[in-house]
Order: structure tokens, then sequence, then C-alpha cells
């Protein structure tokens, strides 16, 4: 999956990872954090350090919410 910034260039991609989340990538390749699926079916955030940044969680019309 690419990963875009508000004005459309891209900026690096995300591919799953080994235990259901997703790694992100800058565009060199470099590992720059994750998402990890949370206890209530949200997602965790993490950066390239594994410290935790963030979570989102399923909003009440779909789609997710985002909090950092």
């Amino acid at each position: 999956m690419n990963d875009y910034d508000a004005n459309g260039k891209k900026i690096g991609h995300s591919s799953p990872s080994f235990l259901g989340g997703m790694n992100h990538y800058d565009n060199n390749g470099h590992k720059v954090g994750e998402s990890r699926p949370g206890f209530f079916g949200g997602l965790n955030h993490y950066d390239d350090k594994g410290h935790k940044r963030g979570h989102s969680n399923p909003g009440f019309l779909g789609g997710f919410n985002h909090y950092g």
C-alpha cells in the first residue's frame, strides 16, 4: 500500500507485518513505524523505536477515528 501526504505526494509505503499489523516505511525504505491490532478492535500506532504514538478506533458511521 502506498502512503501519500495531503498534497498527493508519495511519502512511503506500508506492508503487512508478521502478526497481522502493518509496517510503515519512508520513500528510502527505512522503517518509520508500525500499527498493530488493539485490544478493543482498533489499531495502536508505534514509532520506529517501538514507542506508542497514538491509536485508531472504529468510527460510529464507519471508518476510523485517530487519536495521538
